[in-house]
């Protein structure tokens, strides 16, 4: 992330919260509530362009990884957990990059009750979170048009990149324009073969609703239905796409990362996880070790 070491000075520095720093000092994994509002506090940043929430102590990333998936959508994992110190004390910088395209979106409501047995709501669902100032609060109409600008300037800066790129081809470079042979009753292309070929010409996809219908919590659905008796969650679908480099560019069969919302992945993706698993019963345990091993390098180096 490219604020990261920005933000973690901020972590160590601050003395208040801010829009861009959330001091959490009473955070608590086994009090109710605690995951709620660090999901609502993590939203919230991401929504706003990004910051970080500084916890006591230490803090499982797989739960806050699971929470975010339960109750939080599109999809999101821009967020590392760093090691810092903060008046000699051990602390946990959660670094959280800003949401691109689609804002974060609450699918259930974060009720709870606390220790006196009182009612609470973290947020609602359907709720949008946004900063303010030093609070998480529910979205106003600045908030949104802020969002919506903040994504154009992303979108003309990668047209400016594109645009360059054309200009500073080599010679010799061409446009290709490609026929397509077969087409379904609104035009889009029926017939495609999926590579991994990087020496392959790219022209077209069939529609991706078709090609790759599930979003996470479907892949998750779909592989616990298959595998009988394993229990696979969110972190363990992260942990092997990281630590066998899934993703759009190196396995378009497998993932599509839409310009609007979740990823979508295909039956080739469900099936290549039931076979691996079938293959070794400790698939998803090795890579989440594996990736867990990965993170706990990056935090003690601070990078």
């Amino acid at each position: 992330m490219a604020d990261t070491a920005r933000f973690l000075n901020r972590a160590a520095d601050a003395r208040r919260s801010s829009k861009r720093v959330d001091l959490n000092g009473a955070f608590d994994p086994k009090v109710p509530g605690a995951w709620l509002e660090l999901v609502r506090d993590v939203a919230a940043l991401a929504n706003s362009g990004g910051g970080v929430v500084v916890l006591p102590g230490d803090v499982e990333e797989e739960q806050l990884h699971e929470e975010l998936a339960r109750h939080a959508e599109p999809e999101f994992e821009a967020f590392e957990l760093h090691d810092i110190t903060r008046r000699g004390r051990p602390a946990t910088a959660v670094v959280v990059e800003g949401v691109a395209n689609t804002p974060l979106v609450f699918t259930r409501t974060g009720r709870y009750r606390n220790a006196d047995g009182d009612e609470h709501v973290a947020f609602a669902r359907g709720g949008l979170y946004f900063r303010h100032g030093a609070k998480s609060e529910p979205a106003t109409g600045s908030d949104v048009r802020d969002f919506i600008k903040r994504q154009l300037e992303a979108t003309r800066s990668q047209w400016l990149a594109n645009i360059r790129q054309v200009m500073h081809a080599p010679d010799g470079s061409e446009v290709a324009v490609i026929e397509t042979a077969e087409r379904d009753d609104e035009g889009r292309p029926t017939l495609i073969r999926l590579t991994t070929d990087p020496h392959a010409p790219l022209y077209g996809q069939v529609d991706p609703d078709r090609s790759h219908p599930y979003r996470q919590k479907e892949v998750i659905r779909e592989v616990n239905a298959r595998l009988e008796g394993a229990v696979v969650n969110a972190f363990d679908v992260l942990s092997v796409r990281r630590v066998h480099a899934i993703s759009e560019e190196t396995r378009p069969e497998f993932v599509h990362i839409p310009k609007f919302g979740s990823p979508q992945y295909s039956d080739a993706f469900v099936d290549w996880l039931v076979a691996e698993h079938e293959r070794d019963p400790e698939f998803f345990t090795r890579a989440k070790t594996s990736y867990l091993a990965t993170r706990q390098r990056r935090r003690r180096t601070g990078s």
